[in-house]
């Protein structure tokens, strides 16, 4: 019978484990449960992204105990200056673990540089034993699980990141199908989980495609453009997402009449995909030229109003964006996939987002796990009577630093799988480990046991239940050369869990608020301040030069504007029975489509600040975006959208005095004497302001059926 993933995965634990601690163990070394604990929280799918995790918790280990020793030797006698410096120092590191590609290593700085320097301030042993014997005990554990992961049932990244491409070329293609055939409309869950599925295969594929060039030759060759094809398939996302935005405002104008080549067009989209997936599957595909002459020149514009133009000139702009972004994923496939690698591109793939100045979410969990190490070490200070000891705050600058990237994690939620795996490692420890009289014995237990747990909760879905389950196992067996047993030690460790749970909640609760209710509202009221500022911004004179610094508040502010949406979803789930979850969400689609509009009209007011058509019509936007900034203004203060009225009404009044401005300046200057980039760029702008009007407008139609008393009641 063969044994499936699951249990060989298992496996692989519990042997590198077992391993671990008879190594530290026959080494004569203290704490083999360091080495232990290094397996557990590395142990991934595949052999690269454990080693990869493996490095950045070792880089992360050796980063830390030079800290640690640093700031012993700093402050040897002077124990509130040491702690200023240790807790400034976890603030930085926990802000950095917004990072995308490193976040695992500022963790364990964090973490690690707390339990080398408390313990070695408060033990009788030099701190830089203390120091080198996590270095060489975290080396241990990840070297034994690297090697067999190697060895026992090998899995490469290089044939999941080939898989993963496969998969995610299926769904991409199943989204542009089902945007063609508005599913969106017809069946919104549907689609919405189409999406979700493939976010979650990009993000993925992202990781898979930095980790597989470690082990993999034939990855490491091409591994530019793996890279470059995981930054197209996020712009594709986005371009398609705006392509489906536009639809409403085009459904009147019949579009296979007007755009003689769509059909064509969806066909030869099609053809790529298919190409791409044939590619990935290793069939041998004939090279075929890809059709690209769609020609903006052959549509059909006769007899439309100017924004019924501006809405079809928006709608092409993104059939564009779609036509260059598959024809890119096209050529890359076939350079990665083919076996001349030296093949040279015509093109080059820019970042299709920039990185954030200030990630205030990251910066709040930053900021709670300072506080929570202070709350510790004032207990421990004041009450010298609580169980454990320093371990209080070892534990409590652990868990704040490891969950501070997830806000959504209420403090409850980790009780239940605390106490129980607390109490699956006290009834091993209390009630086997003492029978046992050889390690050939405590190795069946280690290996049975880590077995179990591994396999139990192996999904992606139960790394809560499976992290708490191995952790708590490893430290509660607390396994030594000189081992004793005692149920105060139990009792100990189960009371400093409590406590630690108590202090990060009620950091949390009291100076967060992390009430579900309270942060959407709370994003919300960001979300319409970063938009007011946006179009502050683009209010100013476009002569001025912007500083460095305001270009990065800027960016800061279009990242909120662009992810908050996001954020809001994570919220929903735990909010009160009472509230229609629907209505929550059907807002947060109205804010996503609000913010890619947003996005959108501002990217091309930009590009339109020389136009002369735009300096006509210069003072009729202002107004309009200046009435549309005063609204946002008091969206910040009451988002109920009570006030929002004004700005559409404004909208309304607006359109026709700006076609009417429009028409002279064609009349003047004739059709032929304006160029056709800067035609249809104003004709993207007055597509852009018609539909932000529209998302203005659906949502003070929304506002209405949100039950905003019950979202705004105070509640502890």
């Amino acid at each position: 019978m063969l044994l499936s993933d699951r249990a060989k995965d298992a496996i692989k634990v519990a042997l590198a484990m077992m391993i671990a601690y008879a190594i530290a163990l026959y080494m004569d070394w203290d704490r083999p449960y360091w080495a232990a604990l290094a397996v557990a929280f590395i142990s991934l799918e595949t052999s690269g992204q454990s080693f990869h995790k493996g490095l950045q918790r070792l880089g992360g280990t050796l980063l830390a105990a030079f800290m640690a020793l640093t700031l012993l030797s700093l402050f040897p006698q002077q124990r509130w200056m040491f702690m200023i410096a240790l807790s400034s120092y976890v603030f930085f590191c926990t802000y950095m673990m917004k990072s995308k590609h490193n976040p695992y290593f500022w963790n364990v700085a964090a973490f690690v540089t707390i339990i080398v320097a408390i313990d070695a301030a408060a033990s009788d042993q030099p701190a830089f034993y203390t120091a080198v014997l996590r270095i060489q005990e975290t080396a241990l554990g990840v070297l034994t699980y690297s090697m067999v992961s190697v060895v026992l049932w090998p899995r490469t990244s290089s044939k999941i990141l080939k898989k993963t491409s496969e998969n995610l070329t299926k769904s991409g293609l199943a989204l542009f199908q089902s945007t063609i055939d508005r599913e969106f409309a017809s069946n919104p869950h549907k689609y919405l989980q189409q999406q979700g599925e493939f976010s979650a295969l990009q993000a993925k594929f992202a990781e898979l495609s930095n980790i597989a060039e470690l082990e993999s030759y034939e990855v490491w060759e091409v591994s530019k453009q793996w890279k470059d094809t995981g930054k197209l398939w996020t712009q594709y996302e986005r371009a398609l997402e705006v392509w489906r935005q536009s639809f409403n405002e085009v459904n009147d104008l019949e579009l296979e009449t007007r755009i003689p080549w769509l059909t064509r067009y969806e066909a030869e989209i099609t053809r790529r995909f298919k190409t791409i997936i044939d590619l990935t599957e290793g069939k041998d595909v004939k090279p075929k030229p890809l059709f690209r002459d769609f020609h903006i020149k052959e549509i059909d514009i006769s007899g439309l109003q100017y924004f019924q133009k501006a809405a079809l000139s928006l709608y092409i702009h993104q059939l564009d964006e779609i036509e260059r972004i598959t024809y890119q994923l096209h050529e890359l496939t076939t350079v990665i996939f083919s076996e001349n690698t030296s093949n040279q591109l015509d093109f080059h793939v820019k970042e299709s987002t920039q990185p954030d100045v200030i990630n205030m979410g990251q910066l709040k969990g930053a900021l709670r796990a300072f506080l929570c190490l202070w709350v510790a070490y004032l207990s421990y200070i004041y009450f010298p009577n609580l169980p454990a000891g320093t371990v209080l705050i070892i534990l409590a600058g652990v868990y704040s630093v490891t969950l501070s990237s997830n806000p959504y994690l209420k403090p409850v939620s980790i009780l239940v799988p605390g106490i129980l795996s607390s109490a699956f490692g006290a009834f091993i420890y209390l009630l086997i480990m003492p029978h046992l009289h050889s390690f050939w014995s405590l190795g069946t237990v280690i290996f049975l046991s880590v077995f179990s747990i591994a396999y139990l909760f192996h999904t992606p879905q139960l790394i809560l239940g499976r992290m708490f389950g191995l952790a708590n196992f490893v430290m509660m067996t607390n396994i030594s050369n000189h081992q004793s047993y005692s149920f105060n030690f139990v009792a100990d460790q189960l009371l400093v869990f409590l406590l630690v749970i108590a202090i990060y909640a009620a950091i949390s609760i009291f100076t967060f608020n992390l009430r579900p209710e309270v942060q959407y509202l709370n994003l919300l009221r960001r979300f319409f301040a970063s938009t007011n500022f946006l179009l502050t911004e683009h209010q100013k004179e476009p002569h001025l030069e912007p500083t460095k610094l305001r270009q990065y508040i800027r960016r800061h502010h279009l990242n909120e504007v662009e992810s908050i949406p996001h954020k809001m979803t994570g919220w929903i789930a735990g909010t009160s029975p009472r509230l229609d979850k629907h209505q929550l969400r059907r807002t947060v689609i109205i804010l996503e489509a609000l913010s890619i509009r947003l996005s959108v009209l501002i990217n091309e007011l930009k590009i339109a600040q020389s136009s002369q058509l735009y300096a006509a019509l210069r003072k009729d936007i202002h107004d309009w975006s200046a009435q549309l900034k005063t609204d946002f203004a008091e969206l910040v203060k009451d988002p109920t959208g009570a006030t929002i009225g004004e700005a559409v009404r404004q909208c309304a009044l607006s359109m026709p005095e700006m076609e009417t401005t429009i028409a002279k300046v064609l009349e003047e200057r004739g059709k032929d004497g304006i160029d056709l980039d800067e035609r249809l760029n104003i004709y993207r702008i007055l597509g852009g302001i018609r539909s932000v009007c529209r998302a203005l407008e659906d949502y003070e139609d929304q506002s209405l059926k949100m039950d905003w008393p019950q979202l705004q009641e105070a509640r502890f």
